[in-house]
């Protein structure tokens, strides 16, 4: 008996709810390797490449402020045969994270990197996110909150029982990624076409109900 007055006089549940954003923000990772005898030489065609790289995106109208460096390295490269390492040259190389507000020209200018940067030159990754996902939050918000409270009326109506006020509400947002394919743009015929599906975002909430 005294456990039974101790437990919360209602129910739980939890409820979740998903909202689509329109994708109006790009991040890339560009990275630059080059191999050479000497690491002067290494370094000297790193610089080189990244150079150009560095050129093709302000020519693509990307601002200098959305641009950073966020690696630098210049090493031996090595290789294992027969149970020697042997020094197989000098390694320099430079990671580029670029940040574009909008897809303007994100095709054309994936391609001038690829195709224009020079040697060593890589795409290691392209992220489409949206940049103000704030309404859509909301939505998914109270997508939520109308899962939680359907499933916590059949429950409260299984049980005989009617629901009250709510008593508290604890929520957990969870991570979205972009559903691949929901729209292509347009693109010349020798760019790399970039498909800009919505974001999804997901939220779940949990509701207690005292009974009525």
């Amino acid at each position: 008996m005294t456990e039974r007055k101790r437990r919360p006089a209602g129910i739980t549940v939890i409820g979740s709810g998903t909202a689509a954003a329109p994708v109006d923000q790009v991040s890339i990772s560009l990275g630059v390797e080059v191999v050479r005898a000497a690491p002067g030489e290494a370094f000297t065609a790193a610089a080189g490449t990244a150079t150009r790289v560095l050129s093709i995106l302000a020519d693509g109208g990307v601002s200098s402020r959305s641009v950073r460096t966020s690696d630098l390295t210049l090493g031996p490269k090595t290789e294992y045969q027969n149970g020697r390492q042997l020094l197989l040259g000098y390694q320099a190389g430079q990671r580029l994270s670029v940040l574009l507000e909008g897809l303007h020209r994100i095709e054309r200018l994936l391609t001038d990197v690829a195709t224009l940067g020079g040697e060593g030159v890589r795409i290691d990754g392209v992220t489409l996110t949206a940049g103000h996902p704030q309404e859509a939050m909301a939505a998914a918000r109270e997508a939520a909150f109308a899962d939680a409270a359907e499933k916590a009326q059949q429950l409260a109506t299984l049980a005989g029982r009617a629901l009250g006020e709510v008593q508290w509400i604890d929520e957990r947002p969870s991570g979205g990624g972009p559903r691949p394919m929901m729209a292509m743009r347009s693109a010349a015929a020798e760019a790399m076409p970039v498909a800009t599906g919505d974001t999804q975002l997901t939220t779940e909430i949990t509701v207690h109900w005292l009974f009525a």
